[in-house]
């Protein structure tokens, strides 16, 4: 069995998924994949914290509403409960100690990354334990194909995007993700609120040197907020604001280039992308707090990357 927990929205689901169906293939492909659900349970199924995955055309794997500690070998379990007791401290030895813990349980199975910390090997033992979001495309890309194929979602197109799909396919679309709603909320702003106004403008004229006669498609959770602030001096669209996140991803990654945010739903918008030549724009780094970018590996080395300000 290939165990994993899952946890997030969709863009984190994603990634949960990937690196667990990774693993799956890794070793032979026979496997079952077990997700726990009981995140979902915490977050009563609110606020788009539900199993997305049912939308897609993902491999089989079976759901279970206990966390996958539980499967844990009784030793194994012990000591992992232990640790995650353990206060995060917010300076590199927390770190460094836990990568070194991270690396003997992968030893004996149990895949945990925190913080841009994972050993992807691949256990020889009977069970994998996989905890974490694995926010890099080393765990994954290997099978980029299948997970072009399985997070294609299963309904059709909507029809009433029809305008919106011959735009992003005729021209040269730019795909523009403005993520706000929580990342401006005082629980969250001091962490993960990097892309401003200002980044936005920035990457559009950026993405004008190298995309000839660009078309912006905005995507946002506060569509409204863009409309009024955001101008422009090209041909643009606007997704509604009120698809299903399914509808909003194939839309997004339909388009040519792209202007993300430090968003994961965004993130998987541009690396979905089918286009040979695509563009992508990034902020340079991925969070205000400068320990946790030194082992980020969302920003990819290919994207150019607008330098953003640090806001506290």
């Amino acid at each position: 069995m290939i165990y994993f927990e899952q946890a997030g929205r969709l863009g984190n689901q994603l990634f949960r998924y990937a690196a667990a169906r990774a693993m799956q293939v890794a070793r032979g492909g026979n496997e079952r994949i077990v997700a726990g659900m009981t995140n979902y349970e915490a977050h009563q199924y609110k606020d788009g914290f539900v199993d997305e995955l049912v939308n897609f055309n993902v491999a089989d794997f079976k759901r279970v509403n206990q966390p996958i500690v539980s499967f844990y070998p009784l030793s194994n379990k012990i000591i992992y409960r232990l640790l995650i007791q353990i206060p995060k401290l917010k300076h590199r030895s927390w770190r460094t100690f836990e990568a070194n813990w991270a690396k003997t349980f992968n030893r004996v199975g149990i895949q945990f990354t925190h913080d841009g910390y994972y050993d992807f090997s691949i256990p020889k033992t009977k069970n994998v334990f996989m905890d974490g979001n694995f926010q890099d495309i080393k765990y994954f890309n290997g099978i980029k194909d299948i997970l072009f194929k399985e997070f294609t979602p299963k309904r059709p197109e909507k029809k009433e995007n029809e305008e919106l799909y011959k735009a992003i396919r005729s021209t040269n679309s730019v795909c523009i993700s403005i993520r706000r709603g929580d990342f401006l909320s005082s629980e969250f702003k001091g962490d993960f609120f990097v892309c401003g106004k200002d980044y936005f403008l920035k990457a559009m004229d950026e993405i004008k040197k190298h995309v000839e006669n660009p078309t912006f498609i905005f995507f946002s959770d506060d569509i409204d907020w863009v409309r009024q602030n955001i101008k422009v001096d090209v041909p643009c669209y606007y997704e509604s604001g009120s698809d299903p996140v399914w509808e909003k991803l194939r839309l997004m990654y339909s388009c040519k280039h792209f202007i993300i945010s430090n968003s994961s739903f965004s993130w998987w918008a541009q690396y979905l992308g089918r286009y040979s030549g695509k563009v992508v724009i990034s902020p340079d780094h991925w969070y205000n707090n400068k320990d946790i970018n030194a082992t980020c590996k969302m920003i990819q080395p290919e994207f150019i990357k607008i330098p953003c300000p640090y806001h506290e």
